[in-house]
């Protein structure tokens, strides 16, 4: 049975308005118990600034807006080099990755994830003709602008330092080449290249990091660990499998959660997911995990019924952006992958996050809604 894309897309609009009425519930309460409303205030406030961006975005006229796409991934460069600038940059929990512009806070990268996504669609289905000879040195001699730019960022973002940032960025950057059906060696021969890298930082980088995951290959394989190291790297994934096991099947209620009561630092941010968990139990975490699947598969749904190849690179990027955030903060909260900094879509605390998320999603429903005009044209 084929579903309406007019039932996938007002599904889409309605998750997300879920999602976000979800996050401000759950900022609330643990702001509430925290004695700290400002934060839901803000949050308030950024929720309502997104609003009025998605409107903007999901009645933009995405054709004319490609005649920027370079401009724009220009002036993410620029953002991304700003945060490095004293006075602009602003450093919390020893990262630079927010700038401070009168009084507007925002963290650049994730933005420039969204402007990179916009550049890559607009690339490569501006030179589709040459996807047919993407072989390694093919690529390298004829893709340099698709090389060079993501490179620069990549290394940006690492710099800051932000790890999880840059490989979810590298991650959209290998799904949009597979989409865009450049040849499987070459895709294959980036990923190499990438483990080579990523072996190379761990050998020579910051002795933290080196330390901090194999803390975590000790600590989820049950290993005896010194009671310093496991208070350093291993509190969050303690108290957060901790949280998660007292929801048991039905959850504790909002009253009764005890993480949000300073147990987890970062509770309305990285660790969200455990505080809904702790209160609204299995059923309550297996629902919030269905409706991203829903959203997810829906944009996904999107894409694969677009006929203008630009269009399903956009949608697609950007809903690979929403997945992989999704799956690498889960994979955090229940241990399945190291501690990082990624937040839930939607429900995380966080205005720059939140406003990337609803711009994504009005452009993914302006381009479904332009890619169906141009299939009856």
């Amino acid at each position: 049975m084929k579903i309406a894309t007019k039932i996938i897309e007002d599904s889409i609009i309605y998750i997300c308005i879920v999602l976000v009425l979800l996050g401000l519930i759950l900022i609330g309460n643990i702001s509430s118990f925290r004695f700290n409303n400002y934060d839901f205030l803000k949050q308030l406030i950024w929720t309502a600034v997104s609003i009025i961006f998605f409107f903007i975005f999901f009645f933009i006229d995405l054709e004319k807006l490609r005649k920027f796409a370079f401009p724009l991934i220009i002036l993410g460069l620029l953002l991304l080099f700003a945060v490095f600038l004293p006075g602009l940059g602003v450093c919390i929990n020893y990262s630079i990755r927010w700038l401070h512009i009168g009084p507007i806070r925002f963290q650049p990268s994730t933005f420039v994830r969204l402007m990179l996504i916009f550049y890559l669609s607009h690339f490569l289905a501006k030179n589709k003709s040459w996807i047919e000879q993407s072989k390694p040195i093919q690529f390298f001699k004829k893709f340099e602008p698709i090389i060079i730019f993501p490179l620069i960022c990549f290394f940006l973002i690492y710099k800051e330092p932000d790890l999880s940032t840059a490989a979810i960025l590298f991650l959209i950057y290998l799904s949009i080449l597979f989409i865009a059906r450049i040849k499987v060696s070459t895709i294959f021969f980036i990923a190499f290249l990438a483990i080579l890298v990523v072996i190379l930082v761990f050998k020579f980088g910051p002795e933290y990091r080196t330390a901090r995951y194999s803390a975590f290959s000790k600590f989820i394989s049950g290993k005896q660990l010194s009671k310093e190291v496991e208070e350093k790297y291993c509190y969050q994934p303690r108290e957060s499998l901790v949280a998660l096991s007292n929801g048991r099947l039905y959850g504790r209620g909002s009253n009764q959660g005890r993480a949000k009561l300073f147990y987890l630092p970062f509770a309305k941010t990285d660790y969200i997911f455990a505080i809904f968990g702790e209160e609204f139990g299995f059923l309550g975490t297996t629902l919030l995990i269905a409706l991203y699947l829903i959203l997810i598969l829906g944009c996904f749904t999107l894409a694969q019924r677009s006929n203008d190849f630009f269009y399903t690179l956009l949608i697609a990027g950007l809903t690979f952006n929403f997945a992989y955030n999704v799956i690498i903060n889960i994979g955090v909260v229940t241990s399945l992958i190291p501690s990082t900094g990624v937040s839930l879509p939607f429900i995380s605390y966080g205005g720059s996050a939140l406003l990337a998320d609803s711009i994504s999603i009005a452009t993914i429903l302006n381009a479904s809604r332009r890619a169906k005009l141009s299939n009856r044209s």
